[in-house]
């Protein structure tokens, strides 16, 4: 093996690590990030249900708050994973790994 061809084959070794790096730490802030988005939403499905069952009731104005607090989270948290997508260091491996936008405005 020539000095030039080594040279070239540790490169490829330097370039292949970076890229394997780059993608693995991309995916774990990413998936992190939906994780937190899921719980967040299954608790905004909860509170909306009991919002459902108590309207009307005594507690109709305690469950409404609540409810308003969780969709202000979720929306917060939301807005967190789509800028976290659109930082140019994860766009690429965002795609590439199917992490999507979500939102209103994302959905089609």
């Amino acid at each position: 093996m020539t000095s030039v061809s080594l040279g070239w084959f540790i490169a490829g070794i330097f370039i292949s690590a970076f890229v394997t790096l780059w993608f693995a730490g991309s995916f774990n802030e990413l998936s992190a990030r939906r994780k937190s988005l899921e719980l967040i939403r299954e608790q905004v499905e909860m509170h909306r249900k009991l919002y459902m069952q108590e309207r009307g009731g005594e507690n109709d104005a305690a469950a409404l708050k609540i409810l308003e607090n969780k969709l202000m989270v979720y929306r917060e948290v939301e807005k967190s994973y789509n800028s976290l997508i659109k930082k140019p260091i994860n766009r690429i491996p965002a795609y590439i790994l199917g992490f999507h936008p979500t939102g209103k405005e994302h959905d089609s």
